[in-house]
């Protein structure tokens, strides 16, 4: 037999909650309130890469991506400010009050607010996706049709939802739920996949250029992974223990997620960039040195040119130089100073005769 709990007294909905959550009240009530200090860590994150994003990236960015990101902080602000405000209700204002854990007002706004900032990141990825993958136009139907069957899998979870009265009934939007977090798990699988299989595509046979694709195809998975494994903890939770309120802890963190990997997105184009044109042009850089690909391959080949340089060393003797005519040797020098007649030599002679000079 169903209890109908909008008939409840205060006092009798408040017995409950307190039976409810007071047994093993850290379990009950923890999740509840690290979800919104995870929550302002993000945040702490997410502004410092946002200052990254703003001094490094903007100026050569497009507008859309300027306007998506500027977006994006200003929904990750506003979603901070609606888990503070749901902390603060529950731990500061109603201190004590074990039936306000049980209000839906929170819990109907949190999935509507988190696809509005999870949805534009998608849609990010998804333009990506269809860039690398030749502009595929089916690719690019299913992975859109995929993300609004997520809309349409929230909006009728919320509607399911409002006509609760309190969160111990929400069992009764389970599968809803599960089918909404179905769909956005497999969303970013799909995503996440169709992004690396268009990297692994782009491979050339280039060792450089081959190098900087396993760096970006890591930075997707990585940037990916976060929000990715946070759904399928939510997925697992809610399939093992649905009256649990760990699944409000997932549920607060993954939009701020996808906003982080966003940012680390834009961000690690300078770091790359930076670092291409460090070592890009350098001989000890050991990804350019040589060819991964055998020549059979069809691919374009990186030529490796190889210079033998041979240095040959020709010697041999000068021999002394004849002496000149002004070099004669001592013996010779004596002889003619020894010969020299100055008996006939009349200069000094006739210094003091000058009329006989002449």
């Amino acid at each position: 037999m169903s209890v109908d709990f909008s008939q409840l007294s205060p006092e009798e909905l408040e017995g409950i909650a307190r039976a409810s959550f007071g047994i093993d009240i850290g379990l009950k009530l923890g999740p509840l309130l690290l979800g919104g200090i995870f929550d302002v860590m993000l945040l702490g994150v997410l502004i410092q890469q946002f200052q990254s994003w703003w001094a490094y990236c903007k100026p050569s960015d497009r507008k859309p991506i300027a306007f998506l990101t500027t977006y994006v902080m200003i929904c990750s602000i506003g979603w901070t400010g609606m888990v503070i405000g749901y902390v603060m209700h529950n731990f500061v204002y109603n201190f004590g009050i074990f039936s306000v854990f049980l209000e839906m007002p929170y819990f109907t706004a949190f999935p509507i607010v988190g696809m509005g900032m999870s949805t534009v990141i998608q849609g990010f990825y998804i333009e990506r996706s269809w860039r690398l993958n030749n502009r595929n136009p089916f690719l690019l139907v299913f992975l859109c049709i995929c993300v609004l069957g997520e809309w349409v899998a929230v909006l009728i979870l919320v509607i399911k939802v409002t006509s609760i009265a309190s969160l111990l009934q929400a069992t009764e939007g389970v599968p809803h739920t599960r089918a909404w977090q179905c769909m956005t798990l497999a969303t970013d699988v799909m995503i996440t996949g169709s992004i690396g299989w268009g990297l692994w595509s782009a491979k050339t046979g280039w060792s450089h250029t081959d190098a900087l694709v396993k760096k970006l195809l890591l930075v997707t998975l990585e940037t990916q992974l976060g929000p990715t494994l946070l759904m399928a903890a939510f997925v697992i939770e809610l399939s093992i223990q649905p009256d649990s309120t760990l699944g409000v802890f997932f549920d607060i963190l993954i939009p701020k997620s996808y906003a982080v990997g966003y940012l680390a997105i834009l961000n690690t184009r300078v770091h790359l960039k930076r670092k291409d044109h460090t070592t890009g042009g350098s001989r000890e850089n050991p990804q350019t040195k040589s060819n991964t690909y055998h020549l059979g391959s069809g691919r374009l080949q990186q030529a490796t040119v190889h210079v033998e340089t041979d240095t040959y060393i020709e010697s041999y003797q000068v021999k002394d130089p004849a002496p000149g005519l002004n070099r004669i040797n001592e013996h010779s020098y004596e002889e003619s100073i020894e010969n020299l007649d100055y008996s006939s030599n009349l200069s000094k002679q006739n210094l003091n005769k000058p009329n006989q000079g002449f």
